[in-house]
């Protein structure tokens, strides 16, 4: 059986006195039933109703996008145990759960590609399970339902947080699937080049421009299809720059606490970033030029001169608009221009990848700056807890203010590539030369060809 996510109108909840529940999703099965439990689960999560499940469940108001994500991994368990012919009611931990739903996500069997699922999209989707049955549990809906745990210690290692080097003991879910061990893998200047231009070309100018601001500022892709039209203000002489820099604050969008919501965008903790000023340019041009015929689209396509003339009055609050419609673009369609074109530099290359993307570039310019000061030093004599040192003090100061958190594993990661490729800089970069001199030299060819001087 099929199960819907369906999501009311939050102006007619509201005005008919429901405005506390408006942001919550409900769910339907296949003939359009409405699915009672799953629902009310769903309503209590929102508004940190629902019954204390141990310390496994931490209660916390979530984001409508949290909402989504919970309704989806819902569904999906609900499905299979349809499917399967498992009433949820009767379903334990141990022989359906792990031994059953878990099994197959991991064989691939519950899969729509018939590959093995992500450690990390099992392990939610499990998660969800668990809570919605110790829920249901709780509220006399099934018999007693218990998830096997063990204690664990952790150190919460975010910027946000005063005390993350302290460790605490929480409840882990024994049968928990171990994610595989991470490790970067970043595409050159030039599959950087030629991915923009793919991009460009099969996706618009538009696309490009919000892949070239994530590269350069390491922003969600969230963030960047939540992007103002005066997040960067309107007249370049009230820009905050700083050498070759420019300040700006963003908030919509932003992952974290959330408080409310602005033209579908959700208000989160605000930051300041940087953006380099040939960026700053670019988005100038963008909001003078090619959005305005963009809006104008929008504007056209209205059904009448009211509409038209109230579209007038009230112009979207968002800097990008598609060049087809005139709508703004979402965060999903920017994941899918960022992944769904004809090449890219390797698999698995995406928005939050760019993220790494460009603090590894940040972190490899200040190691170029420290060398430049100590002179001609053959780099296999500098001690390598120096760089990781340095490296370190880097994230602290420049990585995580701009990307708003890091986790400890992160941090490793950053310090073990930044690492690697300093062990081996001298071939690097050489071939990295070379690479750029080929392609500088097909390009002049290209251009004598061109104009006829071949």
């Amino acid at each position: 059986m099929a199960f819907y996510i369906f999501w009311a109108e939050p102006a007619a909840l509201t005005q008919r006195g429901f405005g506390l529940v408006a942001h919550v999703p409900f769910v339907f099965d296949e003939n359009w039933k409405y699915h009672r439990e799953s629902s009310n689960y769903l309503v209590e999560r929102a508004i940190c109703t629902w019954p204390d499940g141990g310390s496994l469940f931490v209660k916390r108001f979530p984001t409508k996008k949290s909402l989504k994500s919970y309704a989806e991994s819902l569904t999906n368990f609900l499905e299979w145990a349809d499917l399967r012919g498992i009433d949820w009611r009767l379903a334990s931990y141990t022989e359906h759960l792990y031994g059953g739903y878990q099994k197959e996500m991991l064989s691939g069997r519950w899969s729509k590609a018939g590959d093995p699922l992500a450690p990390a999209t099992i392990n939610r989707r499990v998660n969800e399970a668990c809570c919605f049955l110790s829920w249901a549990a709780a509220r006399g809906q099934r018999k007693e339902f218990e998830v096997l745990t063990e204690t664990i210690h952790r150190c919460d290692d975010f910027a946000i947080s005063s005390h993350g080097h302290r460790p605490k003991e929480i409840s882990s879910r024994i049968g928990r699937v171990r994610k595989n061990p991470k490790h970067l893998r970043l595409p050159t200047d030039m599959e950087i080049g030629k991915w923009l231009r793919f991009v460009q070309i099969q996706r618009g100018h538009t696309k490009e421009l919000m892949c070239r601001l994530i590269l350069d500022t390491g922003i969600r892709r969230e963030e960047a299809a939540c992007w103002r039209v005066d997040t960067l203000p309107e007249y370049v002489e009230k820009w905050e720059v700083l050498g070759d820099q420019v300040k700006v604050s963003i908030k919509f969008g932003c992952k974290g606490q959330s408080y409310g919501d602005d033209s579908d965008d959700k208000i989160g903790p605000e930051r300041s970033i940087w953006m380099s000023l040939s960026m700053a340019n670019r988005l100038h041009q963008y909001r003078r030029g090619p959005r305005l015929k963009s809006n104008a689209l929008r504007v056209a396509e209205a059904k009448s001169r009211s509409e038209q003339r109230a579209l007038i009055a009230h112009p979207p609050p968002h800097l990008f608009l598609s060049e087809h419609n005139g709508r703004r673009i979402s965060g999903d369609s920017l994941y899918e221009a960022w992944t769904g074109i004809s090449y890219l530099p390797f698999s698995g290359w995406s928005p939050h990848a760019g993220r790494h993307w460009w603090a590894c570039k940040v972190l490899l310019r200040e190691h170029q700056k420290r060398k430049a000061q100590l002179g001609p030093l053959n780099v296999a004599t500098i001690p390598l807890d120096w760089i990781s040192g340095n490296t370190t003090s880097d994230i602290q100061l420049l990585i995580r203010p701009q990307l708003g958190h890091i986790d400890k594993t992160t941090t490793e990661l950053y310090v073990q590539w930044v690492v690697k490729i300093l062990e081996t800089e001298g071939i690097q970069f050489a071939y990295q030369d070379f690479l750029d001199e080929i392609e500088a030299k097909a390009a002049c060819i290209n251009i004598e060809v061109l104009h006829g001087r071949a």
